[in-house]
Order: structure tokens, then sequence, then C-alpha cells
């Protein structure tokens, strides 16, 4: 759902309205740095009384570390929980809470590391049997009561003792004078002691004030987004309420509090088992996983639930100090302000914040692959197809005509595939091809794309390895080149024509190639690619040896139901026809959900489109 939901901001963005420029893009975007290094860029754009604020960190997954894999998306979460005087009655009286939690915290990982995931397991899984043998009359006294129903579990697992079938396994329940049932039985108690210091806590917290702030003054799309690459913060305002923009993001920079840190690690471990049980999400995973060997784009954003678990609130704090820093933080406003004004207001507020460490550079990469690399997954879902080519990032010199590459074969209703694949009723959509998961490392020239019954998913590959294996050999004509910088050159306009668009293109730039300009310079760049230079693209890193295919086989699960996840390479064609205004409020209110409310507003999409095509 993670991926899908990003392509879905990316569909209705494309309805933003397009602005003409008068001025050149370098005339109109206005930067300085602190001297803490903290670079600002200024679009002045006064068409409307209103400004979009975006931070962006250079800091995604890629700069995690064995243990804390996710901790970059945990700390987007918590940076909403507010600060020493936003979200708090008493910010000193709260301290002692937050040091008793981390020592539970710590006293529940000591143990649970000794006990090792393979028995932690088995004595789950036994305590998750007793809790669904609750009573009804149980169940209504412990409500949302997680410490009682932990306390009233503990009870239960110490009056039955291990059951015969544990106890008959070698080492499960002890293993010389050590019992891990025990142990198991203090595990839980220390959870139930963090569980109650929590709820003791809540009284002193004033819950989501951060975000209140904000709407009370007018705010939309407030919200933020973890990459591999990069972090996000974003809301739009009013323009007289710049200097509350300035005072909030400072604030939050300099004097975060990561309050109510373990009951929001239980919801990123959650959304990471949605993540598990989604056949789209346990196959990119795999993808990635698959054709990655060293090279950090092997791992998830949203972390893996062995390192989720046992991040710590120190864990959190040590990863902010060291990368949410002025020198790796870049500010965009767009919109009604002036530039004097937000120089002014930026010293006053960012100015003395005090510069943080260098971030390392990231060293670490893929040896070359000596041979096609090659999965089969079962899934209680529609067959799938994934081939992946590692290709080099920008800006080295292939990565324009491995662009081009990837635009001629896949981007609109003239490219081959569309044309040559989709067309002749081999695929249910168009075969896609992306490059990434991000840009900062080389990253992955992927191509999905989907059967349409009754043909197989061998048919399939053999047809997209027919359009490669031609534009190796014959090389485009110069009118598909030109088509594609003229869609490239059409896309840059709609997206500087209003403020966000600016926001994510100039900052995201900024973050990601260190400098903003690459967005010019990529696309003088990418018109200077010849059709020789395609088909050599091609044939150098679009090779069997440098391959890697993922197969996603149907096979339908005894005892699960028939109701199956939103097609969503579907859903995305569908938005496309939407009407343009329409698309832009979803984009508007897409925006402005979380988690849980943009999954709800995509299954709405999607009754939405059976409904229209006549579905049940």
């Amino acid at each position: 759902m993670r991926v899908a939901l990003s392509c879905l901001v990316a569909v209705v963005a494309v309805a933003l309205p397009v602005v003409a420029f008068s001025q050149t893009l370098e005339e109109k975007v206005q930067e300085f740095t602190l001297e803490n290094g903290m670079k600002f860029l200024v679009v002045e754009r006064h068409e409307a009384p209103v400004f979009f604020g975006g931070m962006a960190f250079r800091v995604g997954s890629i700069d995690e570390s064995p243990g804390i894999y996710g901790v970059s998306h945990l700390l987007e979460h918590m940076l909403f929980k507010g600060t020493q005087t936003v979200g708090t009655k008493d910010y000193k009286k709260e301290r002692a809470f937050l040091e008793r939690e981390d020592a539970l915290a710590e006293e529940a990982k000591r143990i649970a590391l000794r006990i090792e995931s393979w028995r932690l397991e088995r004595f789950d899984d036994l305590a998750t049997g007793i809790v669904a043998g609750f009573s009804e009359e149980d169940r209504a006294a412990i409500g949302t009561d997680k410490a009682l129903e932990i306390e009233m579990l503990v009870e239960l697992l110490r009056a039955q003792g291990p059951p015969p079938e544990m106890v008959a396994v070698p080492g499960l329940v002890t293993e010389g004078e050590t019992d891990y049932f025990e142990l198991y039985l203090a595990l839980k108690k220390a959870q139930m002691s963090l569980y109650d210091v929590m709820e003791e806590h809540r009284a002193l917290i004033v819950k989501d004030e951060y975000s209140e702030i904000y709407s009370a003054n007018g705010e939309r799309m407030l919200n933020a987004g973890t990459s591999n690459d990069a972090t996000y913060y974003l809301v739009s305002l009013p323009s007289n309420r710049l200097e509350l923009w300035m005072l909030m993001e400072s604030d939050r920079l300099a004097n975060p509090v990561f309050r109510e840190f373990y009951s929001e690690r239980d919801v990123v471990m959650e959304e990471r088992r949605m993540g598990e049980n989604s056949p789209d999400d346990v196959m990119y995973e795999t993808f990635l996983a698959t054709a990655f060997d060293a090279s950090a784009y092997a791992n998830p954003v949203v972390g893996w639930m062995s390192d989720i678990k046992y991040i710590t609130r120190a864990d959190l704090e040590a990863y902010y100090r060291r990368h949410y820093v002025p020198n790796n933080a870049i500010a965009l406003l767009a919109g009604d302000v002036s530039f004097d004004e937000v120089q002014r207001l930026a010293r006053k507020y960012f100015g003395p914040l005090k510069r943080g460490p260098e971030s390392a550079p990231i060293v670490t990469a893929d040896s070359p692959q000596r041979g096609e690399r090659r999965v089969v997954l079962k899934e209680d879902a529609k067959p799938s197809l994934a081939i992946g080519y590692r290709v080099p990032k920008a800006p080295h010199p292939d990565s324009y005509a491995v662009e081009m590459l990837a635009a001629i074969l896949s981007d609109g209703r003239t490219s081959r595939f569309y044309r040559d694949v989709h067309e002749q009723g081999l695929t249910r959509e168009a075969p896609q091809i992306w490059i990434g998961p991000g840009s900062r490392l080389d990253p992955l020239f992927g191509i999905s794309a989907d059967p349409k019954e009754p043909h197989t998913l061998g048919e399939l590959e053999a047809a997209v390895y027919g359009e490669i294996e031609r534009i190796k050999a014959e090389p485009p004509a110069p009118r598909e080149l030109e088509r594609i910088v003229n869609q490239r050159e059409a896309q840059l306009v709609r997206s500087l024509g209003s403020n966000i668009g600016l926001a994510f293109t100039i900052a995201g730039a900024e973050a990601i190639r260190g400098d903003w300009r690459t967005v010019l310079s990529d696309l003088e760049r990418l018109k200077a690619v010849t059709p020789e230079d395609v088909s050599r693209a091609a044939a150098r890193y679009l090779t069997e040896e440098n391959r890697t295919v993922v197969w996603r086989v149907e096979e339908v699960r005894e005892g699960e139901g028939e109701e199956r996840a939103p097609d969503l390479g579907e859903l995305m064609e569908w938005v496309r026809t939407l009407p343009p205004e329409e698309q832009q409020e979803l984009m508007v209110q897409f925006q402005s959900l979380d988690q849980k409310g943009r999954e709800a507003l995509v299954l709405s999409l999607f009754e939405r489109m059976k409904a229209a095509k006549g579905k049940s």
C-alpha cells in the first residue's frame, strides 16, 4: 500500500494548475545560507495570500544501520508529538515518566534478546491463544487497558504453566539452569509495567497539540514523508502565518520531545504487519532484497520487524541528533512571501541553532552482478511480473540514456510496451518502468507488468525481452526522443506551476543532489541523448547477467476469503480518467489524511471504480 499511495499522489498531482513563468527559474529561486549551514530557498509567488513551507532533511532509510532499520520512518511519526513547550502540561514532570519508560523498555529488550526469537515466537503463540479465549466479561473489563490484559495473561500462564508439548521440545522451556518460561513471564511483567507508566504519563500530555496549532491557523496539507533518500515535512498556511511557521519548525528542530514513543512504535509495528500481509508489498520487498546485495536499497523504508520492536527512544534520539541538524536541512518557502522577511525571520528563529556533525558519505555498494537472479512467490493474488536491472545514478553520463530508454519503452500510449505488449492483449495494463527506489545510490531499472488471462507470466516475460532486444538492435527514431523531451519539459513546467510542486521539485533536488539547479541541467543532458546512446545503454545494462526476475504466481490458500486487495495498477489508470478538478481535490484530500485515512480513501476509490466499471 505504501508504494501505491505514493503513486496516487503522483497521479493526481498532474492536475495542478499550470502557470506560465515570465522569469527564468534561476531568477525566481532566491537562496541564502545561515552561518549554521541551514539553506533556505525562496520563491515569491503573489497570486494568492498563502505560502507552502517545506523542510527537507538529507536522511532516509539508506542512512540507517543494522539494529535500527526503520528508525527514519518511526522518527517521522515522532516529530508530530511536540516539543518542550508544545504537547505538554508540565515538561519537567514528564521527564521522570520518560526515564521510567525507557528503563522498562530496556529491561524488556534485554530479557527478550536473552530468550531469543525462536522461543519468543512459540511463547507468543501460546499467549495469543490464551488471550483469544478470554470471556466477553473479561474483554469488557479490559477495554483498551493493555496493562490489565497482560496482567490477566500472566496470571493464567503462571497457573497453567507451559503445556507438555512445549516442555517436550529440547531447549525450549529450559536449558541448563535457565528457565525460559519464567523469563517470558518476567518479560510480560516488564511490558505490563511499561504500559502502566505510559498510562500515568498521558495525564501530562496535550495530545496532537502540534497539529492543532497549525489547524487553528488555517493549515492545509500538514504532512510528512520518509523515502529511501530523504525526509520531508510540509504545510500550507496563510501568508500572515509565516512567523508562526518559523517558530514551530525551529522549535521542532531544536527541542523535540519523543513522548508516546512506545505506543507509536506499536503503531509502526502494526503498519509493518499490514505490509507483510500485502502481496504487493511482499513482492516489492522481495524484489529489492533479491536485486541488491550490499546496497542500502535492499532495506524497506518501514524497516524490518526484528529491528522495529527493539528500537528504543534512546536509539531514536541519537539518530535524530546525528542527522536532524541545520547543516543537513533545506527549507523551501514558496508563495506569498517576501525574501527579505524570510531572511529576517530565519535568522531570528533558526540562526541560534548550533551546527551539527556532518553526515558521513555512504560508501557501501554492490559488486557487479554475475548472473540472473530469479524468485517465484506463491500468493493469494493475481499473477505479476517484476524485472530489474542495476543502472547508474545521475549524473553518470549513461543515466540520461537509461532514463530515455525507460520513457521510450513505457511512457504513454505511443510507447513500445503499450503498443506492442499491452495492445496485443498480453497485459491487464501497460507494463510500467520505474527507476528507483531512490537516486542517492545506484538504482534499479524496474519493469512491472501483470498478465491478462489466458496469457502466462512466461509469455509476458518473453514479450518484454523481445522489445528490449529490438531496441538494442534498432536505435529509436529521433521523433521518439523528441516526444520524450517535450513531455519532460511540460512535466517540469506543470510541477513548477504550484507552491507544492515547487517545494517537491526544488527542495527535493537540493536535498538529494545537493543543488536544485540539477532539475534544469538534467533536462539539458537528456536533450543531448542520441538514438545510438539509447541502444548502447540497453545493450550495456539490460543483460541477462545483470537481471533480477520475480514471478508472483496465484495460489489460493485454504481458509482465506475471496476478498482481494485493490488492484492498484488498475486503480491508477481509472483515476487518470477523472476530471482534472476532481484529481486536484483528491490530491488535497490525500495530503490532509493520516496513514489510515489514506488507506480508507484508496479503498473508497476502489469501490467507486468497481461500481463505475460494473464490477461485483
